[in-house]
């Protein structure tokens, strides 16, 4: 067995102390960094009814623009680890950290079969210490595992068409409906996709295994196509309700065009961690990556630098006719693509030229590790929304209350304070639900800031909708969240 163990490590050492270094940046001090938020709260809430209710959802996260809201996979996928971990948000944290950490491989193993393995080193190796992918793989949230799926997406289609063999076609089929219930920017892929529909379509072999394809991504939204039935079709009113108030409706080549060079930077130059804000060393990264891209389209095409191209640009022009902000998670879809890329081009490099890579990693190294460092050391809010929850519960079972709620001030605008929620709920608290601040009574208003004014006539509807109220007891702390207790007026308790 050992000389097996040091035989397999002999052959695969540096993919191993890559994933090895990834597993660390990605689990040391986890569970002090997390951030808890309302999303996480949201979440682990439903997988909690999940666990101890058998309330099965059929919806998934709702989504930050549009309001609309994806299928309950990730929910499905995330509850056994918080049932694992005996109800402890770090559980789900714990899934989300591992997905990333065996991503590592997955892309190494994939960039060598479409490329090289000096490609798939130079790959991974950038990836391993790259912050994005680091930070977005820390903590709970449903876009997280996106990149992995996406490989799964593009390594189904390549291979299908390499071998012929169905089984590849169904990967990506899985892999997409896995990929579409984690974060709506998927649709974005979509010429992508359409493009490599269109090729199977006329391949004899595989054409046959396309409704089978099909038949899978509709049988994982079978949860969020039974909700639609039953709500009137809530999210498709939602969804064309989006498009048609936010100038989706105008098509301004123009303007689109020039949005190009923006969206180019946020895919390429955010995602290797040169800054979230446009910047000189931002747009200049994005430049070379595209032109590099072009020159290999030109002297070195084939199959997989074709497909791994199209991959990364028909969804940079995708982009461009998106109307809001673009945000560092919004893009794990593209990750793999932009790092491919690039250790696609680097590993042309050799001899004389190799002084070009050592640049570049350098260069790669100056803005990633300080972004890395400052990752490991930051403090998350685990503990201290914890702490506020269980403050609140002790006065809750101190005054015996049974109508109360929360909310929370904070800039976030998690108003209905999720977070706080599941550990008062973890608490045996039963705080009344997010539509029933019209009959609270007792409301405890959380929040970082000390409130200068009177928190009782803060005009956000949670609070708002408790008038007349009267502001009774008021907690502030130096190393945790600032209670505010409002009682409406005439009230019993």
């Amino acid at each position: 067995m050992t000389k097996l163990v040091m035989k397999f490590f002999k052959k695969h050492w540096f993919i191993i102390i890559l994933t090895l270094i990834g597993a660390f940046f990605r689990l040391y001090r986890l569970e002090a960094t997390i951030q808890f938020l309302g999303d996480q709260g949201r979440d682990v809430l439903v997988m909690r009814h999940l666990i101890i209710d058998y309330d099965i959802p059929f919806l998934g996260p709702i989504t930050s623009v549009g309001g609309f809201y994806l299928g309950p996979l990730y929910y499905y996928l995330m509850t056994p680890f918080l049932w694992l971990f005996n109800f402890n948000p770090v559980g789900p944290a714990y899934a989300n950290a591992f997905i990333g950490i065996i991503t590592l491989p997955i892309l190494y193993f994939v960039t060598k079969k479409m490329f090289s393995q000096s490609a798939a080193k130079l790959t991974t190796f950038l990836y391993a210490f790259a912050a994005i992918p680091i930070q977005e793989t820390r903590f709970t949230w449903n876009p997280n595992p996106m990149p992995l799926a996406t490989l799964g997406i593009v390594f189904g289609f390549y291979q299908a068409l390499k071998t012929n063999k169905s089984k590849w076609l169904l990967l990506s089929s899985l892999s997409l409906a896995i990929a579409l219930q984690l974060h709506y920017m998927i649709v974005f892929l979509g010429p992508f996709i359409l493009w490599q529909i269109f090729i199977f379509f006329k391949n004899k072999k595989l054409k046959k295994w396309l409704l089978p394809w099909f038949g899978i991504i509709i049988l994982f939204m079978v949860p969020l196509i039974l909700f639609e039935i039953k709500n009137n079709f809530l999210n498709i009113k939602g969804l064309l309700y989006f498009f048609q108030h936010n100038e989706y409706q105008k098509f301004d080549l123009y303007q689109n065009f020039r949005n190009l060079k923006g969206r180019s930077e946020e895919v390429i130059g955010m995602i290797l961690g040169f800054g979230r804000n446009t910047n000189l060393a931002r747009t200049t990264v994005t430049r070379l990556v595209l032109l590099a891209t072009v020159i290999l389209l030109i002297k070195k095409r084939s199959k997989s630098l074709i497909l791994v191209s199209v991959w990364l640009l028909s969804s940079i022009a995708t982009l461009a006719f998106y109307r809001s902000n673009i945000y560092s998670h919004y893009l794990g879809f593209l990750f793999p693509a932009v790092f491919i890329l690039i250790g696609q081009t680097l590993s042309y490099f050799k001899g004389k030229l190799a002084i070009l890579n050592i640049i570049f990693l350098l260069w790669f190294a100056s803005f990633n590790l300080s972004l890395i460092k400052q990752t490991l050391q930051m403090n998350g809010n685990l503990k201290s929304v914890e702490k506020t929850a269980r403050f609140i519960k002790q006065d809750i079972d101190k005054y015996n209350y049974q109508n109360y709620n929360l909310t929370l001030l904070d800039g976030t605008r998690d108003y209905k304070a999720m977070s706080f929620r599941y550990f008062l709920e973890l608490y045996n608290g039963k705080p009344l639900g997010v539509d029933k601040y019209p009959q609270t009574n007792i409301l405890y208003v959380i929040s970082p800031y000390k409130q200068e004014n009177d928190v009782a006539d803060n005009p956000i509807w949670e609070i708002n909708s408790l008038q007349p109220t009267e502001l009774i007891d008021v907690w502030e702390f130096d190393d945790s969240e600032n209670i505010y207790k409002i009682k409406r007026k005439g009230s019993l308790n």
